[in-house]
């Protein structure tokens, strides 16, 4: 995270693929973001119904979405597959034995070119 980041949490009534639309359709250059939603619809799937806490940090330059899970890790396959289709997908337990699932994705920059 940098100093410019916005962070968002999801309102009390959001489901974590509500949160992700509303974060991204706040965004103008939204449409490189639009297979974030993709791969948290991926990972709710994984979790089987599971709660997870979810968090989202969005600059000029990136969205990066964090979801903290316990339980049974997602399947290996699906980190891989979501790590195909983005910028950075990191994925690992933490201490306290919940894992930590963060998606990135960077926007590129808007540019004009002459012909």
């Amino acid at each position: 995270m940098t100093d410019n980041d916005k962070i968002f949490k999801p309102q009390d009534d959001e489901d974590a693929l509500e949160f992700v639309r509303r974060i991204i359709d706040m965004e103008p250059n939204r449409e490189p973001l639009r297979i974030v939603e993709q791969l948290v619809e991926i990972a709710v799937c994984e979790l089987k119904g599971r709660p997870c806490d979810i968090s989202a940090a969005v600059s000029d330059k990136r969205m990066k979405v964090t979801m903290r899970h316990s339980g049974k890790p997602i399947d290996d396959r699906m980190v891989w597959l979501m790590g195909d289709h983005t910028d950075c997908v990191d994925y690992h337990p933490e201490d306290d034995g919940t894992w930590e699932l963060t998606i990135r994705r960077d926007i590129p920059p808007l540019y004009v070119t002459r012909r």
